[in-house]
């Protein structure tokens, strides 16, 4: 129910219906740990400070600069190919495929 309500969604039980016994279990671990409302509260902050400083200064500064809990990790971008190799060991579904333009 906690992760319903921090995602607020009243329709807890659907939303237990709709995820993995496992990735339940990673969310209560997760919960454990931190707590969802103050990253959640200093994205917010972080967010707001960055726009005042930019009114006031002129400059864009990023959001990163002012989050006081959250780390950031920097993620390498994959390319379609790679993406399309890692895709392609999953069973079922539908596949995509982009239209020429």
């Amino acid at each position: 129910m906690m992760l319903a309500h921090e995602f607020r969604r009243p329709d807890w039980r659907r939303m237990l219906s709709e995820i993995s016994s496992s990735e339940y279990q990673r969310w209560a671990e997760y919960f454990m740990e931190n707590g969802f409302t103050n990253v959640l509260l200093d994205l917010e902050f972080s967010t707001l400070k960055s726009l005042m400083v930019g009114l006031v200064t002129g400059k864009k500064t990023e959001m990163e600069d002012f989050c006081l809990l959250t780390p950031f990790a920097q993620y390498e971008v994959k390319s379609e190919n790679t993406l399309t190799e890692a895709g392609a060991g999953i069973l079922g579904g539908v596949r995509f495929e982009p239209e020429n333009w």
